[in-house]
């Protein structure tokens, strides 16, 4: 969930208008509709901290969840990395112990004509 998404929820929960909250941080109500739609991807570290101390929450409650995820991705991504390197490496093992009996064979049957 996105800032945008989580102020709106918070403004939903404390029955705040836009406008009422916009008022209250101190800004347009246009701006505010902008934040919580997404238009607005960039927001004021001051407006940030009034927003925080306006609902009694940590700047943290506002981080994206999706940094979870995707580190979550990204562990997945690593694990199935060394995955495909431990087959990868066990399909090379199995090719050259192949080869070698190949080649061992073949020294026999050089050594047997």
């Amino acid at each position: 969930m996105d800032i945008g998404t989580k102020i709106k929820k918070l403004r939903d929960e404390n029955h705040l208008s836009q406008s009422e909250l916009a008022f209250q941080l101190g800004i347009s109500q246009g701006t505010l509709h902008n934040i919580e739609s997404g238009n607005s991807k960039k927001i004021d570290f001051l407006l940030m901290d009034k927003i925080c101390q306006f609902f009694d929450k940590d700047f943290e409650y506002f981080l994206d969840s999706k940094t979870d995820d995707t580190i979550n991705c990204h562990q997945s991504i690593y694990e199935m990395n060394l995955v495909s390197e431990l087959f990868f490496q066990q399909f090379i093992d199995i090719i050259q112990k192949n080869k070698d009996d190949i080649h061992e064979l073949k020294k026999k049957l050089d050594f047997e004509q």
